[in-house]
């Protein structure tokens, strides 16, 4: 086994069993080093902006279909939330109360029949409470009465139940309601 130090250029080297190793001189170690330092390619950065760029774009979209869908979701919970109100309000009051769709302006009101209470107001597109492209009811003259009694006239609905609809792009929720306001959210 020998050690050695060599002095010229800073080389140190061991020879441990005919075997040398050396840790080089200082002229290779800095041709290594700057090298190395350059960072990193045109290519390498291309490349990593590119992926960078379609991870956000994936986002991106994920994010507006789950934004389109909770719109809907919500606006739908809402409504039954509503029915139950509405009901509530009429029992109570013991004056009939009508809840008025206008689906033009995607709004509807909850107000008392003869029009002195305003229970609630919801309107639904851009800047509004919540962001939809279309409400409908499917009842004749786009209305619900709840009488005094707390129960809804439905005899304009195609079937035994009546149903509104909100939609927000492909999305849509419908709300199945008796007669005593009590309803369903589905998907559609």
């Amino acid at each position: 086994m020998k050690l050695g130090l060599k002095c010229r250029m800073f080389e140190i080297s061991t020879n441990v069993k005919g075997i040398r190793l050396s840790t080089g001189s200082l002229r290779n170690a800095k041709a290594v080093s700057s090298r190395n330092a350059g960072g990193f390619s045109i290519l390498e950065l291309t490349i990593v902006l590119v992926l960078a760029g379609l991870t956000f774009g994936f986002a991106a979209l994920s994010l507006s279909d789950y934004t389109q869908r909770s719109a809907a979701r919500r606006a739908a919970q809402v409504f039954a939330l509503d029915l139950t109100w509405a009901r509530a309000t009429a029992m109570r009051t013991q004056e009939a109360v009508v809840i008025q769709f206008f689906e033009d302006g995607r709004r509807y009101v909850i107000e008392t029949q003869s029009g002195s209470v305003e229970v609630a107001t919801r309107r639904f597109g851009e800047n509004a409470d919540i962001d939809l492209e279309a409400i409908d009811i499917n009842l004749t003259g786009d209305s619900l009465v709840f009488s005094a009694r707390g129960i809804a006239d439905l005899s304009g609905a195609p079937g035994a139940l009546g149903e509104a609809t909100f939609s927000s792009g492909a999305v849509g929720y419908t709300v199945s309601f008796n007669s005593m306001g009590v309803s369903k959210v589905e998907q559609t």
